[in-house]
């Protein structure tokens, strides 16, 4: 975190070393404690939950009014077991933040770091779910945002 930079800048470094540090967990057996922030930050493997408290914690350290949205059940097609992911309050307004969207499993193992869902209004996310496939995790009640 840079005291110079502006909080959105000191929110994109720590998306950023969090998306480049951490792998998504797909084992079934949870022995990174990949749904908790200290399989992120010291197993350098997550699932939306760990990325989701881990980015969490750094947000109240930097004053930030944040909240864990999770997907409603009853609005998706298909059996899940959900997902979830933050709301920032930044600049007077509800925003969104799903690092577990930001750091694709690719199927040839390279690794990537996306801002497409970093810091976007429900707007912006519901664009974002949309194209080749449709992402329907991000259903959830929206009198938050």
């Amino acid at each position: 975190v840079d005291k110079n930079a502006s909080l959105y800048d000191n929110i994109k470094t720590i998306h950023d070393y969090i998306v480049n540090t951490t792998k998504y967990d797909e084992s079934e057996d949870e022995k990174h404690a990949s749904s908790l922030a200290y399989g992120t930050l010291f197993d350098h493997y997550a699932r939306c939950n760990g990325y989701t408290d881990t980015m969490a914690i750094f947000l109240t350290k930097l004053g930030v009014t944040n909240y864990k949205i999770a997907t409603t059940q009853e609005d998706i097609s298909y059996e899940s077991t959900g997902h979830v992911w933050n709301a920032v309050y930044l600049d007077n307004k509800w925003l969104h933040l799903d690092l577990t969207w930001d750091d694709p499993v690719s199927e040839e193992g390279k690794d990537y770091l996306y801002h497409k869902y970093f810091l976007v209004t429900t707007d912006e996310m519901k664009t974002a779910d949309e194209g080749d496939v449709n992402i329907e995790e991000h259903n959830f009640r929206k009198y938050i945002s």
